[in-house]
């Protein structure tokens, strides 16, 4: 699956790893979710501020 922008495919990867991570990490289903969706804000976040300083440098 190829994509023509680099920051759609972050925000994929993004969400398959967090997504990965928080299956590996809990049991519970709500934990998973939370989890889930915290990591992928914290992972979006990421992307988009460090894309933002790169542009600057």
């Amino acid at each position: 699956m190829i994509f023509r922008s680099h920051f759609i495919s972050m925000l994929v990867f993004s969400g398959i790893v967090s997504t990965i991570i928080a299956f590996i990490r809990y049991d519970d289903n709500a934990m998973i979710k939370k989890e889930g969706i915290k990591l992928f804000l914290y992972m979006s976040v990421g992307i988009i501020a460090g894309s933002w300083i790169i542009n600057f440098l």
